[in-house]
């Protein structure tokens, strides 16, 4: 049956409300307290309507349409009640405020339809708070409709926002202080999108400039990939919106992707070319600088041969220009030294999924965090390294939805698991065998998905059986009483969403982690099914495109391994010359056969490897070696201080291409202003590099660049083209030009056959028990920064995080003679450093943590040259240290 509205029928939809089908046939029906996804607040009445012949009237965003309902939204009745409560709710607003304008707030807009004036008032109470370095607070606007409690709750799961007071004097509070700057918020927007009034704004929408052009485009900081709109004027952007109906964040950001967008137009931008004079640098033209690098190439290829070169592509800059720098150094050089930023981070996660699945990346998507029945996180601080999926992680829990938390800190997100395991750092091996040796012994595993889909279950029995529970808990500081509660929560759950991180990878025994991560996965039916499977999370906004494209030593375009015959032959039809058959080398044997002077000229695209990479001291040496050294950056790199050429280069914001994000999803980039001076897109200047050396590249635009993607690696690229990516984008595997593409991956069958079980042995990391160097040493990132600050730190970000802290437990702390703020000596074998100490029960006795975002505290001098012996990954989650207080402590 159906139902009428204003005369118009409709057939109701299982709980949907009476405004719900309204706005489904485009009627609109007044609110200022309800927001579409939010919870329906029900205090502003506006929306009230008639329901048959009842004299009673409903609040249409609270009352259900049923079959046969007969509603008007619209009567003289509805529309003088309707003015009556606007003007009361008006009347509690200092007159000069508000002001009924079309063009206006949502409030102001209303008051215009609906006839109603400002009043009287009062007179302003209070100045707008201005103290955090992105929102604001006008008292004077705010009517307490709550809609900014329900968006902080609901969408980022903060609670920041509360109502306190009755009637005219209610009042909207934040936190226990009086500041907006103390509040718990972590500045995502969500409560500014929502508020109607204009009460919570931002700085960007403080002089709303009105904007030339609204471009949609792909965040560029972290891997979840969310969908901008980006609004410019005259050559900058002025604010950023989520876009609403993206499948990926559904119109919510970070602070990053929000409001940290100055960096695109600081002062410290590189504008020109540059080449090495003495000890400093002149500007050249485009031509000038592009000739030398074409020529000192190919004398360095011609003297040296193809050892002597290599090159790292960019995780920040596009899949195009990673796709041609790979493809430039293998056809022109001849070489297959190539890698990227994946090796330093995610190398361990995709060489371990590769080999127990058949494919590198994610088995699940995003939207599978809605699905699961029981969420598990290891090794990954969602809400800061990717903060709108840790939302949605938190709203899951929140839900009811039961998470498990693996991780040695403990994060926000413990906070919100029923289950919270902190091991020690590096030992997530021995947990993982333990849960699935509880799963085995209490036959609480998917036998019948296991006898059918996979292989080595007897090894991996036969295995397990000789661990012990308790051996894992004194290796690892967890209880044998709760791995085996976890176990049965997990074995009673059956088919589980497995997200990692980095805290899983970047360990010496990062494979073997993932590996023994993955058997949970398949003991549990995980893989191949919606709302499970294995979802590693990426940590930059590329970096799962820029392994895609070649950037590995051993593979090229689509994981296909230069070792193959038949990938070559076809390489060679694509490209005119074939790759050569021997795999390169990764990033750390380039930078040791650089430190040897084997290699001679390398190419980096976008990586301040001296930053970001272990082992700073030998890094450096490296790169001072080197006779030719081209980067490709923003700003005056760390590493670019140590080039020879410098190609400035275009931004996210100022360049088209694509972006794939961690659950494969291939998205535009568009260009939403010019780039500063004459930087220019990395994948052009590849291409006229190599047009130099004379392969004759035509490609027009990065769409032709696409389409070469599409036809060297069909398998997994084939259905791509940039007319297929408008909107949401295509998650890989796409093979063919009318595929949908793939949101879970082995659904039919693993690609390999067969998913392989794992009985990997635990080996402690060397820098365990390392005499004279007692606690444990954790790198990663905070909110508010991203990588190694150069785009955040040239934001308002670098207030909110102005400085590092290293993070202590207090018993470490009082061991060390440590004080709160305090200046901290951290020494280990590698080097020393220092910073002010964070006094925290979030890091456990005998662990600290500092992350790599502050060029000042030279974090990686304290990492080491520890890495997975078959990924390659550096170890930057284990690294013994010791500490003492560098000043003396305060009387």
């Amino acid at each position: 049956m159906t139902a009428r509205i204003d005369g118009r029928e409709i057939e109701p939809r299982n709980d949907e409300t009476v405004l719900e089908a309204a706005e489904r046939l485009g009627i609109a029906v007044p609110t200022l307290c309800r927001r579409a996804g939010l919870h329906p607040e029900g205090g502003c009445r506006l929306c009230l309507v008639e329901v048959g012949d009842s004299p009673v009237l409903q609040a249409s965003c609270h009352t259900r349409l049923a079959s046969g309902m007969q509603v008007r939204t619209h009567s003289p009745r509805l529309a003088a009640l309707r003015r009556e409560v606007l003007q009361l709710i008006v009347g509690e607003v200092p007159g000069a405020s508000l002001r009924p304008d079309p063009q206006g707030n949502e409030l102001e807009r209303l008051m215009a339809e609906l006839g109603v004036d400002a009043g009287p008032g009062g007179s302003a109470a209070a100045e707008v708070d201005a103290t955090h370095p992105y929102l604001r607070f006008d008292r004077d606007r705010c009517i307490t409709c709550r809609r900014c409690v329900h968006a902080c709750n609901e969408v980022q799961g903060q609670f920041v926002y509360a109502v306190e007071g009755r009637g005219a004097e209610s009042r909207l509070v934040f936190g226990r202080g009086s500041r907006f700057a103390d509040s718990g918020c972590v500045a995502c927007g969500a409560c500014v999108e929502a508020c109607p009034t204009g009460a919570l704004f931002d700085r960007d929408r403080a002089e709303p400039e009105p904007a030339e052009r609204t471009v949609r485009t792909t965040c560029g900081y972290c891997g979840v990939g969310c969908q901008l709109e980006v609004s410019a004027s005259q050559g900058r952007v002025l604010r950023i919106r989520g876009v609403p109906e993206a499948a990926v964040n559904r119109g919510h950001l970070c602070v990053k992707g929000r409001y940290a967008h100055a960096h695109h137009r600081a002062a410290d931008r590189l504008t020109t070319p540059l080449l090495r004079e003495g000890d400093g640098f002149r500007e050249a033209s485009w031509d000038e600088a592009i000739a030398f690098v074409a020529r000192r190439l190919a004398e360095v290829h011609e003297t040296s041969g193809p050892r002597a070169l290599g090159a790292m592509s960019s995780s920040r800059s596009t899949n195009e220009a990673a796709y041609l720098l790979q493809k430039l150094f293998r056809v022109r050089f001849e070489t297959n030294h190539v890698d990227c930023c994946a090796r330093v981070c995610h190398a361990s996660t995709a060489h371990a999924l590769g080999k127990v699945t058949g494919t590198g990346a994610a088995t699940a998507s995003f939207d599978d965090i809605e699905r699961a029945r029981l969420l598990i996180v290891a090794g990954a601080n969602a809400t800061e390294a990717h903060p709108v999926l840790g939302a949605r992680l938190k709203q899951r829990a929140l839900a009811g939805v039961p998470l498990v938390v693996i991780d040695p800190r403990r994060i926000e997100l413990a906070d919100y698991a029923v289950v919270h395991l902190q091991l020690r750092p590096g030992t997530n091996v021995p947990l993982f065998h333990a849960l699935a040796k509880v799963l085995l012994e209490e036959k609480l595993f998917d036998e019948p998905y296991v006898r059918e889909r996979c292989e080595g279950f007897e090894e991996l029995a036969s295995f397990l059986r000789g661990q012990s529970l308790d051996d894992a808990e004194r290796i690892t500081g967890v209880s044998a009483a709760r791995i085996a509660e976890t176990a049965r929560l997990i074995g009673a759950t059956g088919a589980t969403l497995f997200v990692n991180g980095l805290g899983l990878s970047e360990l010496t025994q990062g494979v073997a982690s993932v590996e023994a991560y993955a058997n949970l996965g398949m003991l549990t039916g995980s893989i191949g099914k919606p709302g499970a499977g294995m979802l590693p999370l990426r940590g930059q906004n590329n970096v799962q495109g820029n392994a895609d494209m070649g950037g590995a030593p051993g593979t090229i375009t689509g994981y296909q391994p230069v070792a193959d015959p038949a990938v070559r032959a076809h390489a060679a039809q694509i490209w005119g010359k074939a790759p050569p058959a021997e795999p390169g080398w990764t990033i750390p044997e380039m930078l040791e056969a650089a430190e040897r002077g084997e290699i001679r000229a390398l190419w980096i695209q976008g990586e301040d490897v001296a930053q970001s990479d272990p082992n700073e001291t030998h890094v450096r040496a490296a790169l001072a070696r080197l006779e030719l050294l081209v980067v490709q950056e923003l700003f005056l790199s760390e590493t670019a201080r140590y080039a020879h050429v410098i190609f400035p280069a275009a931004g996210v914001f100022e360049q088209d291409g694509t972006f794939t994000n961690g659950e494969r999803r291939i998205q535009r980039v568009r260009a939403v202003v010019p780039a500063p001076g004459a930087a220019r897109p990395d994948w052009e200047v590849i291409r006229d590099v190599g047009r130099a050396l004379g392969l004759g590249w035509r490609y027009a635009d990065p769409a032709e660049v696409m389409d070469e993607i599409a036809a060297i690696a069909p398998r997994l690229f084939g259905g791509v083209r940039y007319e297929r990516l408008e909107g949401e984008g295509l998650q890989w595997p796409c093979p063919a030009p009318d595929h949908p593409g793939t949101g879970t991956v082995h659904a039919a069958g693993f690609l390999r056959g067969r998913g392989r079980l794992s009985a990997v042995p635990y080996v402690p990391s060397p820098e365990s028990a390392v005499e004279g160097f007692p606690l444990t040493l954790v790198t990663g990132r905070v909110l508010d920064h991203y990588n190694v600050g150069t785009m955040t730190r040239r934001t308002p970000s670098r207030e909110l995080a102005p400085e590092d802290r290293l993070d202590v437990h207090p018993d470490d702390a009082a061991a060390a003679g440590v004080a709160e703020g305090g200046l901290v000596a951290i020494e280990s074998r590698w080097g020393s450093t220092a910073a002010r100490a964070r006094l925290t029960r979030r890091v456990a006795r005998g662990s600290l943590f500092l992350t790599f975002h502050y060029p000042e505290t030279h974090c990686n001098v304290l990492t080491g040259p520890q890495r997975d012996p078959e990924s390659n990954c550096p170890e930057y989650k284990v690294t013994a240290v010791r500490i003492r207080a560098a000043e003396p402590a305060a009387p």
